[in-house]
């Protein structure tokens, strides 16, 4: 199972101008934000890229309670562009839509807008949707209302664990979730 909170989910990857439209985040609307790494040296593409600590709780954390978006500044790392970019399922379109995917919607996220979370669940949709009020960190800003799903995911997948094996192969399982 993949489940994508706030996250860019493009079946082929950033394979086409529209994948970058639906998926690449779009921080203009906060000036020059991104710090990019040359990993690589200056003459070539930069290997990684964060956001400037002065826009972290602005675009990453509004939502977040002042201590947790500190700690998330203090701890974000740059993330690497080469890896993100070039991201693809292996294989064919059966076995990528055999993988059951989730996707947990932040409806006050700065980094994916709204309008892209919509464009990437209509383009390749999945199993299930979640809504969450959160911004682009739910584990910070909402983290009660993050495990509801979770946990329900976590439920269903159990539930479907145990249709498909028999009772004496589930019952470690079971045990193992109730602790």
């Amino acid at each position: 199972m993949a489940i994508y909170v706030a996250a860019t989910m493009l079946e082929h990857g950033f394979s086409t101008h529209q994948d970058i439209i639906d998926g690449e985040p779009d921080l203009s609307a906060f000036g020059n934000v991104n710090k990019f790494i040359y990993g690589l040296g200056v003459d070539q593409p930069p290997t990684s890229v964060i956001i400037k600590e002065n826009f972290h709780h602005q675009i990453l954390y509004q939502m977040s309670p002042i201590e947790d978006a500190t700690l998330a500044s203090m701890l974000l790392r740059p993330g690497p562009v080469m890896a993100l970019k070039g991201a693809r399922f292996q294989g064919n379109k059966e076995a990528a839509d055999r993988v059951p995917r989730v996707y947990i919607k932040t409806m006050h996220d700065h980094v994916l807008k709204l309008e892209q979370q919509d464009a990437m669940i209509k383009r390749w949709p999945p199993s299930q949707v979640f809504v969450l009020q959160s911004d682009h960190s739910p584990f910070f800003s909402t983290p009660i209302l993050l495990f509801e799903p979770l946990n329900s995911i976590k439920c269903a997948s159990f539930f479907s664990y145990c249709a498909s094996s028999d009772a004496a192969e589930a019952e470690p399982v079971l045990r193992s979730l109730s602790k």
